[in-house]
């Protein structure tokens, strides 16, 4: 009879060569982008056989969607860790206005940050935004929660950021099919995907006069203003921002 603790090692040993596996998976994507991601360059990074990976992950999509699930997973506990490091940083009797804008503003950093920080998992989502047919439906679902763990931090910093009466409270939107999506998400939706395409400006080839992150910082700001951020708040959180750990250094 297997012992209680014979199985557990052996699922932590499994575990462990799953994960060294993405590891692996998530260098190839880099080297050579989503579409050099295959079984068979796997198995040659990982001087393994091709048909041993298909007992980790069923199809080439799995491995696929199980790579961005473990790139989301870090991008969303490094947001968390920065969020807890920015609320310890500010000021105890920091206004709640300025203060709420501020973790905007830092988050803005944080993320305008991401593709050198964490270049790997960054450089991923970027390419599968634009990679038609990486994964099967079926699995392309499977990664959404990952996906909404990471955008749920940004989402609640501007909930707060509106319960603290720095931002209007947002309206509610339907999708298409029908079913209401709450304002908070929304905004989210349009403050991520708007950042993700001021990086990608810097990859054109033509160039433009200002950087990414700057037009990314102006982005920011201009979105706030228009959610409802006061002038002399936006100027005060701008300052207290300044303040926060920062994953780049000082600003």
């Amino acid at each position: 009879m297997v012992s209680d603790n014979s199985t557990d090692r052996r699922a932590r040993k499994r575990t462990a060569r799953r994960d060294h596996l993405l590891a692996l998976a998530l260098d190839l994507v880099d080297r050579e982008g989503v579409d050099g991601l295959t079984m068979t360059a796997l198995a040659q990074e990982s001087d393994y056989a091709t048909a041993s990976l298909y007992t980790y992950f069923p199809s080439r999509s799995a491995l696929v969607a199980a790579v961005q699930v473990s790139a989301l997973g870090t991008l969303a506990e490094v947001a968390r860790g920065a969020v807890a490091d920015w609320d310890r940083a500010l000021p105890a009797g920091a206004p709640a206005r300025p203060a709420a804008l501020a973790r905007l503003l830092a988050f803005a950093e944080l993320f305008l940050a991401a593709p050198v920080t964490h270049r790997r998992e960054f450089r991923l989502q970027q390419q599968l935004l634009v990679t038609a047919g990486a994964e099967e439906p079926a699995d392309a679902a499977g990664v959404v929660p990952a996906a909404m763990a990471v955008l749920d931090v940004p989402r609640q910093l501007i909930l707060q950021a509106a319960a603290a009466r720095a931002l209007r409270p947002a309206d509610p939107a339907e999708d298409p099919l029908g079913n209401t999506v709450d304002g908070g998400l929304t905004r989210t939706l349009t403050w991520v995907t708007a950042l993700n395409g001021t990086l990608q400006v810097d990859a054109l080839r033509t160039g433009l006069p200002l950087a990414g992150a700057h037009l990314g910082r102006e982005l920011t700001r201009t979105l706030l203003a228009g959610w409802g951020a006061r002038p002399a708040d936006l100027a005060a959180a701008t300052e207290l921002a300044r303040t926060l750990p920062h994953p780049g250094g000082p600003r």
